[in-house]
């Protein structure tokens, strides 16, 4: 007789037959070290990985989607794609730019300088215009 390694057949198990139990449990480990199992749960995991690191590229959180991704997969890609971006914002206008970049998407001014200015200079500028 063959035994099947399914929750039927665990309900219609003999628990007093220790044979029978050892062959469920033999039959259940078998199964469960299969290496079609393994190498298909390995490459869907590592494809989870991809999408969620893919998912948090643009948005300044690589390493946090492939982290998400391999944890919970889909789940994870939801958690990273509506996460807050990562990204530096413009001392000027406040848009996020890439941390390479070397001037502002949104208003082009060079990122470099502005960053090299101190509060002070950035609050006398912006009320340089507000005179009496």
């Amino acid at each position: 007789m063959t035994t099947e390694c399914t929750l039927a057949a665990l309900n219609r198990l003999d628990r007093e037959d220790y044979e029978a139990v050892q062959q469920m449990l033999d039959t259940c480990t078998a199964v469960l070290l299969d290496p079609a199992l393994w190498i298909w749960m390995i490459g869907l995991t590592l494809l989870c990985m991809l999408v969620g690191a893919l998912i948090g590229w643009p948005r300044g959180r690589f390493w946090a989607g492939l982290l998400w991704g391999a944890l919970l997969g889909p789940i994870g890609w939801l958690i990273v794609g509506f996460s807050k971006p990562n990204l530096p914002e413009c001392p000027e206008c406040g848009h996020r730019n890439a941390r390479s970049a070397k001037v502002c998407r949104g208003c082009g001014v060079d990122l470099r300088r502005a960053g090299q200015r101190s509060q002070r200079s950035l609050t006398r500028g912006q009320s340089a215009g507000k005179g009496w």
